[in-house]
């Protein structure tokens, strides 16, 4: 009894050993395909750009591992100011043995083994089709820029609420328009339901400092221009520019965000909303005619003080009769 007892332990400890000894898979294969050149492509893992690998790549994801040819990641290049991040490639001559001459499919698989020999990422889809390319990097650097506009500006309009009327200081895109082009727009605000265009406008919030790390450049540059390209109006949507000015909305508030889309160059901005009104002063004069009123403002600061004085003189003059009287009545 005592035997099977140190068999089954034994048993269990080696099930253990066994689970703790098979490599565990990455847990993200977060990546970003860069296009370098014609059938020139750069792999960035996020999890594994900061450590040497090796990598085999197929075009079949049934492929045993046993056939794969396993190679080194290579660094990138130019490096960044972070400096070089390791990359697995496909260059010319390995587009050719992955794809064939003349490919009718980008897509391929990629299995990667760390420092220790342990597989860790197994037949992870690469579709090159959606590599990042020069032109999308072009669009993504140059969005903000490619129209030439002032968004500082703020202009001035009276609104009437209850009766007050108050002037109300609001922003507005100023176009320096190019002779003889002809600008439309399209204002998108912002809210809990616009979640693509607030991650968008959140994008473009941190493209806009400098990034140092190449993979995070890529990655977000990624995600800004697939969101750009998806989120991009329709035809119908658009409406001509007047006077080169695109006014803020009149029922926007302080804070209101919007994407606004210029087109005839496509191009967007992005814009926190400015909204500031003076104390307002009553639309139409009204004379009120009372017993007994104080002047209330300061600027009849002086009639104020004159009603004040009088009323102190006369009850020092009352209080001066009462105590005469006082005096005499004690004297009788």
């Amino acid at each position: 009894m005592k035997a099977k007892k140190i068999m089954a332990v034994l048993v269990i400890a080696i099930m253990l050993i066994g689970i703790v000894s098979v490599p565990v898979l990455a847990s993200t294969n977060e990546k970003v395909i860069l296009k370098n050149s014609d059938n020139e492509y750069l792999i960035y893992f996020k999890e594994f750009c900061r450590k040497e690998f090796q990598f085999a790549i197929s075009q079949d994801s049934k492929t045993a591992e046993a056939d794969l040819n396993f190679v080194n990641s290579a660094k990138d290049q130019p490096a960044s100011a972070a400096g070089t991040l390791n990359v697995a490639y496909i260059d010319e001559a390995s587009f050719e043995s992955i794809f064939g001459k003349n490919p009718t499919s980008l897509v391929a698989y990629i299995w990667v083994k760390d420092a220790e020999d342990n597989t860790v990422i197994k037949a992870d889809k690469l579709d090159l089709n959606e590599a990042v390319t020069d032109k999308m990097i072009e669009t993504v650097n140059g969005t903000t820029k490619r129209i030439d506009v002032d968004t500082e500006k703020q202009y001035q309009r009276n609104v009437v609420e209850d009766g007050v009327s108050k002037t109300v200081t609001v922003g507005k895109v100023v176009l320096n328009e190019k002779e003889g082009a002809k600008y439309s727009y399209v204002l998108t605000k912002l809210d809990d339901k616009t979640t693509g265009a607030n991650k968008l406008f959140e994008l473009a919030d941190t493209l806009k400092n400098s990034i140092d790390d190449t993979y995070i450049n890529l990655s977000l540059s990624k995600q800004f221009y697939d969101l750009y390209v998806k989120l991009m109006p329709s035809n119908s949507e658009w409406t001509a520019v007047e006077n080169s000015e695109i006014l803020q909305p009149e029922n926007t508030v302080e804070g209101d965000k919007y994407i606004v889309y210029i087109n005839e160059t496509v191009d967007a901005k992005f814009l926190t909303c400015v909204y500031k009104e003076d104390a307002g002063v009553d639309k139409e004069e009204k004379t009120i005619t009372e017993t007994v009123k104080l002047p209330v403002t300061f600027d009849s600061g002086a009639i104020l003080f004159t009603v004040l004085g009088i009323i102190i003189i006369a009850l020092a003059i009352f209080v001066f009769i009462r105590i005469k009287s006082n005096k005499k009545d004690e004297n009788k």
